[in-house]
């Protein structure tokens, strides 16, 4: 099976799809071609000539696809333009397409909370959460993790509180060694707070994303960790813990406005799918923090191994 893979830069689309193309490799012998496309560039040439004009690399002009998949909103006219090159490919979505275009899409992956969005059943897969790699080994029992994300349309970022609950876990969990990981949208104020913090804890490690030397730790973390803690702030980061084995809490966050991601993880919580830190209130408006445990039976998720099941099956038949 030949695939394109069209590219948007952005990290959380790049890893759905990245855990969804090697999921398919398992089952089927593929080759696969990769494009990353300009934002500005795309959106003004796509539009306007509307795959009148090829704008593609000369490394794909002689190739044929049996698939074009992408995610995010900057690569949908690339993969409607392609597939008018390429008659006989199909053509993939991760994310849902502008309702433009989405009758162009052969298929459109989506997650549950996107119900709401129109698109006809004939075309629509849909998944839980955020497409992860599963990882269900072993576990290593003194190793622990903190993914912190940042600024967000969804919940308050409070970074003094969020390290006060670092403090907390840290010292109820002393023997762990724990490795704290940022992101692009971690505020410097916050990356300067965690590297006072850890001259604080010798079992605190700052995993800057900042920094060249720390770019392919987290996977091998994420992965051997008995306990991993997250922001509520990313649903990447959260379903990325729930596909793999050890126990996932979240950090206590004010919700910012009821909406459909706010929902979601207030749901996971609820039917105890993943843990949470909490504040329990004493007399005189004191506080103290505690762990409400996620569910022991709950198994890893494996929404991007079915996912990758049902789009080679529905490719089949087409």
């Amino acid at each position: 099976m030949n695939i394109l893979w069209i590219k948007d830069g952005k990290l959380g689309h790049e890893k759905q799809v990245e855990a969804l193309l090697r999921e398919i490799k398992i089952s089927q012998n593929t080759n696969i071609k990769e494009i990353k496309v300009n934002k500005v560039k795309a959106d003004l040439l796509e539009w306007l000539t509307f795959g009148v004009f090829e704008s593609s690399s000369n490394e794909i002009k002689n190739f044929d696809f049996d698939l074009i998949i992408g995610a995010g909103s900057n690569t949908h006219f690339k993969m409607v333009n392609l597939k008018r090159r390429y008659k006989n490919t199909k053509i993939v979505s991760i994310l849902c397409p502008n309702i433009i275009l989405r009758k162009s899409f052969d298929f459109i992956c989506l997650p549950f909370h996107d119900l709401d969005k129109k698109v006809d059943k004939s075309r629509s897969i849909y998944f839980e959460g955020s497409l992860s790699s599963v990882y269900d080994g072993h576990t290593q029992e003194s190793l622990g993790m903190f993914s912190i994300g940042g600024k967000n349309k969804h919940y308050e970022f409070n970074e003094d509180y969020i390290l006060e609950q670092i403090r907390f876990l840290s010292s109820v969990y002393p023997y762990k060694i724990w490795h704290i990981f940022n992101s692009r949208r971690t505020p410097d104020s916050m990356n300067n707070k965690i590297y006072e913090l850890i001259e604080e804890f010798q079992n605190l490690n700052f995993e800057d994303i900042n920094s060249n030397e720390n770019k392919d730790i987290y996977k091998d973390i994420l992965k051997n960790s008995s306990i991993k803690v997250i922001t509520r702030d990313s649903v990447n980061m959260v379903y990325e813990s729930l596909s793999s084995s050890g126990k996932s809490f979240l950090f206590d966050m004010d919700a910012k406005k009821p909406n459909k991601i706010v929902k979601n993880i207030s749901m996971l919580i609820d039917d105890r799918r993943i843990g949470s830190l909490d504040k329990k209130y004493m007399a005189d408006g004191l506080y103290k923090l505690q762990l409400r445990p996620q569910n022991n039976h709950f198994d890893v998720l494996r929404e991007v191994e079915k996912l990758a099941y049902t789009i080679l099956n529905k490719l089949k038949k087409l």
